[in-house]
């Protein structure tokens, strides 16, 4: 300190050096965390910031560390049950030697059999006005459309449509193939 004789008054000179600027990153640090430990969720954390004493920073810091202990205790007591649960793999392999395969099979997209159905589906048309065709090789596009009603006809007139659709498959046979 030197004194101002200009003024007469004491002026406090201070000399800047290297010495001051820990102090200044130290204070800046400590603000950092003080701040993090005011606004997190983590438990006890806010409490031990905003402590004014001794008695409740350390109070805080116990409880801290005593529920902090118990969180990791049980998190490693799951880990542990999760690894410890049994588990059960069963394989089974069965050798069945003969297999029973189609020896041909034939897919023509049909929904039912046109030869047993164009009779009486034209039979139907014809009887209603709807068209007026003798054709039993092909159907145009509007009577295509006509094909839903039809069914729904011999539906509700209690008519077994088991000619139409089951007796796609005339014959079958199979072949025996042994692995």
């Amino acid at each position: 300190m030197m004194n101002d004789t200009r003024n007469d008054t004491l002026v406090n000179r201070i000399t800047m050096n290297n010495e001051s600027k820990p102090i200044v990153r130290r204070h800046r640090r400590r603000s950092i965390i003080h701040e993090f430990c005011l606004n997190t969720s983590t438990y006890a954390l806010p409490g031990i910031a905003r402590s004014e004493t001794l008695r409740n920073r350390l109070f805080w810091s116990i409880s801290f560390l005593l529920f902090t202990g118990i969180r990791i205790y049980f998190v490693i007591q799951s880990i542990i049950r999760y690894f410890d649960y049994p588990t059960t793999i069963d394989v089974s392999y069965d050798n069945d030697s003969q297999q029973y395969f189609p020896a041909f099979t034939f897919c023509n997209i049909a929904i039912f059999r046109f030869d047993r159905f164009i009779e009486p589906f034209l039979n139907y048309t014809n009887f209603l006005n709807l068209t007026d065709t003798n054709d039993t090789t092909t159907i145009s596009p509007y009577q295509a459309n006509l094909v839903e009603s039809f069914m729904l006809h011999k539906i509700n007139k209690d008519v077994s449509l088991e000619d139409y659709f089951f007796s796609i498959i005339i014959n079958a046979s199979f072949m025996l193939t042994q692995f």
